[in-house]
């Protein structure tokens, strides 16, 4: 079969300026003279997979405590100095990076670099800020446990698939222990990893002259180790499957059961990211998706359904999810075994797909509005070295995906229903009668701290 025809631009990035900075600094600057608003994005390769064994968790308290204060302000104080000016701060640890984000008039931002300055070179780590930080983390998944666990079914899942022991197998965020277990003195340690300048990825959008701002971050990025440190990468998975269909996290008294059904998807380097979207466009990334129609308009089982992905540097997963009264959520799981199935076996229906390109269409034109957002996706573009066309030629190349070319990616990206693993939280002595003919299961306390059975 051909491949389509190359999709024609049908959008244009306003120019920006891709440069390198001395330490191996990878800079991206969009100047955009109509907007008020100017945006500083600065991501750190690394994030979560720098975490030490059994201290999941380090990289997002170190990247929290960042916003808490540096040697010459408190917490309290360095909040007020960034607020007077109008400005957002935001610091985060994802996976594979950790980041930092400041939004505000453009107008202030020759105030604001003294003020970043201090952040990254002189942070405080207040001993008493870890530790509150620290016990609201463990709170807040006490609490999510106690309370709606579905948040929690991507750590249950994450756990399940990858492992435990792998790095990817625990949250961004850490668990009830692992949290406990780190040292106040491993989040300076942390940090310090983060900054050789060869894991260093700067975007900056707004209203400025790029040679004033490649000079303020020539200054503001000096110290920064110019020796190339190794950038983690997830290892290998090994190709044994979980050792039973699914897990179930036992929550006696529940009145739902929230599930999750998936597996191993792809990675950003061996799929078509925007056939990936429209895939999951059609089967449960809308309100009238596949999922959706069958689970609760036809079956009446559910309020709402959903299909997703991750896509990081490594292979991520695909998956359902939905919920149901504990008395249906058996007939739930198995309807949306029944939905993958007949989409393996025959593809979307051409309607499908037609009303998925529109949804997604109409979603992008708010994808890329504002300067944080702009900002934010430039740093993602240096961080996986995506090519900027592949974002222009965007409503083209939904237009170019055929039925059988969809299909062909759902077998691609997501696993057969009989290969799918099932991760499911529930009153278990009331959902195991139905579950257990969906295969063998293993039963796991929610509890117990963490998010699954530990390996070895």
């Amino acid at each position: 079969m051909m491949e389509p025809a190359r999709p024609r631009i049908a959008r244009r990035l306003p120019d920006f300026i891709r440069s390198d900075l001395a330490a191996g600094i990878d800079v991206a600057l969009l100047p955009r003279p109509d907007a008020p608003v100017m945006a500083l994005t600065l991501l750190w390769q690394g994030g979560a997979l720098t975490d030490p064994s059994g201290l999941g968790g380090a990289a997002a308290l170190a990247a929290e405590l960042l916003a808490k204060g540096t040697v010459a302000s408190d917490a309290v104080t360095l909040a007020s100095r960034i607020e007077a000016l109008g400005v957002e701060l935001n610091t985060w640890a994802g996976r594979e990076s950790l980041g930092l984000s400041l939004t505000g008039p453009g107008r202030v931002f020759s105030q604001l670099w003294p003020i970043v300055r201090e952040i990254l070179w002189t942070p405080r780590f207040d001993r008493r800020e870890f530790q509150k930080t620290r016990q609201r983390a463990i709170e807040s998944i006490r609490a999510a446990k106690d309370g709606d666990p579905r948040s929690l079914l991507p750590h249950y899942a994450d756990a399940w698939i990858y492992g435990t022991a792998h790095p990817c197998g625990h949250p961004v965020m850490g668990d009830e222990g692992s949290l406990a277990a780190i040292p106040h003195l491993l989040l300076r340690e942390t940090w310090v990893r983060h900054q050789s300048g060869a894991r260093t990825l700067v975007s900056v959008v707004g209203d400025f002259d790029p040679r004033v701002v490649a000079d303020e971050l020539r200054s503001l990025l000096v110290e920064s180790d110019a020796r190339v440190r190794s950038v983690p990468k997830a290892p290998v998975l090994a190709t044994a499957p979980p050792p039973a269909r699914g897990i179930l996290i036992d929550r006696p008294g529940a009145s739902q059961g929230y599930f999750w059904i998936g597996g191993l998807g792809t990675d950003r380097a061996h799929v078509d990211w925007v056939g990936l979207e429209l895939v999951h466009a059609a089967l449960g990334g809308r309100f009238n998706s596949l999922i959706n129609r069958r689970l609760r308009v036809e079956r009446g089982l559910t309020y709402g359904a959903h299909s997703g992905y991750t896509l990081p540097g490594f292979r991520g997963l695909s998956y359902l999810t939905s919920y149901s009264p504990t008395e249906t959520t058996g007939a739930a799981i198995e309807a949306s075994l029944e939905v993958l199935d007949e989409a393996h076996e025959k593809g979307f229906p051409e309607a499908d797909i037609d009303a998925a390109r529109r949804y997604l269409k109409g979603q992008e034109s708010f994808r890329y509005e504002t300067s944080g957002q702009l900002a934010r996706w430039l740093g993602t573009l240096l961080l996986y070295g995506q090519d900027v066309e592949e974002w222009e030629q965007y409503p083209g190349r939904l237009d170019a995906f055929t039925t059988s070319r969809v299909r062909q990616i759902l077998n691609e990206v997501f696993p057969a229903a009989r290969d799918c693993q099932l991760v499911v939280i529930g009153d278990a002595e009331r959902l195991l009668p139905r579950l257990a003919g969906l295969g063998e299961w293993v039963r796991y306390p929610i509890e117990a701290p963490g998010f699954g059975p530990s390996e070895g």
